[in-house]
């Protein structure tokens, strides 16, 4: 196992004193955001994993792990997405998250090329991902930035080199599978709270919907 630079203090999330000490990640951290393509409005809450703000999942909800989805279109536009939902979130609203990430210290963010066929993973998009991951990692050196894989063939297109072990926890990799990617909330709604109390002896624990279940809450925002 990967040491974990992320890891100061006890665990937040008041889990079982035989469990290692975890990180807690929001799954899709940034999904709260508005979809940026009026027309997908409907089905936005197919792919809306968190409904608070990423300062809100630091200070309230005990979040030290991040989970970043980008990718660039034809015309080689940053978009941050999952799936088809494009969200109403620019790059520099992600490098301003970034900053405040950076600036508190002692977090994590999981940086995956949201592309998932051959008309979205084009040499250009890959070119431009690793752009960005490179100036990511320069600018801001508090962050543990890992991951770096694409969802079309789970290459990794950028390398990092902290590589932890991770539960997932969340209705697109959990039973039931009727749930699957359409209700997160629901998903959350009734299994998280039993998901933070059994913990996991793996680094992080990624979950959606941060809020849902969650012994640790902290008034400073």
């Amino acid at each position: 196992m990967a040491a974990n630079p992320c890891v100061s203090g006890s665990n937040p999330l008041g889990g079982p004193l035989n469990k290692t000490i975890m990180i807690l990640q929001s799954h899709n951290s940034w999904s709260y955001r508005k979809s940026k393509k009026w027309w997908l409005t409907p089905l936005r809450f197919t792919a809306k994993c968190q409904s608070k703000s990423i300062a809100e999942q630091y200070y309230k909800y005990g979040v030290r792990s991040f989970d970043l989805r980008v990718r660039f279109n034809k015309d080689n536009e940053f978009v941050v997405a999952h799936g088809m939902m494009v969200y109403d979130c620019t790059k520099d609203d992600i490098l301003k998250d970034l900053a405040f990430i950076n600036n508190v210290g002692g977090c994590s963010v999981r940086i995956l090329h949201e592309v998932r066929n051959s008309k979205q993973y084009t040499k250009s998009s890959l070119l431009k991902f690793r752009e960005f991951c490179e100036e990511i990692k320069e600018k801001f050196e508090n962050i543990v930035f890992y991951c770096g894989r694409n969802l079309f063939n789970w290459e990794e297109d950028y390398y990092f080199d902290y590589h932890p072990t991770e539960l997932a926890k969340y209705s697109s990799v959990c039973p039931p599978k009727i749930l699957d990617d359409w209700f997160p909330w629901i998903y959350a709604r009734f299994h998280n709270k039993k998901t933070f109390m059994e913990g996991t002896d793996a680094e992080i624990l990624a979950v959606d919907f941060v809020n849902i279940g969650n012994s640790y809450v902290s008034k400073q925002v």
